[in-house]
């Protein structure tokens, strides 16, 4: 059976209001989505901003840290490196027992130091200990140092 015309009348104004609210429901869904995706965005490239904004500003203070110690040690004069190589040179002055030599630390045992760190080879220091010993102004300890070579 065939509906009749006022079947078909009453059903297309409801036909007609049921797609317009599915329109409409559509509508509120994809709009609702669009503005999700580029509040996702306009997020990330907030948070972006912030982050190299931070980086920035750490690199500010750094910097400055940095020249005010740059400034400091400068009108001070205490300078790190000077008062290394006066600690080092004053350490190597002083001998085993502790005493300054007046030349500087022995000679024999800066070849051995250097050996010891693997500075230099051992036909190095063999050829550099003959030349020291050989020197007529070597003190009692090269002599000493000579003798034990001679014994090993």
């Amino acid at each position: 059976m065939m509906p009749s015309t006022t079947d078909r009348a009453l059903s297309t104004p409801l036909k007609v209001l049921l797609y317009g609210l599915l329109g409409v429901v559509s509508l509120i869904v994809v709009l609702t989505v669009v503005s999700f995706v580029f509040e996702l965005v306009w997020g990330l490239i907030g948070l972006l901003f912030g982050i190299v904004s931070l980086a920035a500003t750490i690199g500010v203070l750094a910097a400055l840290g940095y020249a005010v110690y740059w400034l400091a040690s400068t009108v001070i004069g205490g300078d790190d490196e000077t008062a290394s190589a006066t600690d080092v040179s004053q350490a190597r002055g002083t001998d085993a027992a502790g005493t300054t030599g007046a030349d500087g630390p022995d000679p024999v045992e800066r070849l051995s130091e250097r050996y010891a760190n693997g500075e230099i080879a051992e036909a190095e220091l063999e050829r550099r200990l003959e030349r020291v010993l050989d020197d007529p102004s070597a003190d009692d300890a090269t002599a000493e140092f000579e003798r034990e070579r001679e014994l090993n």
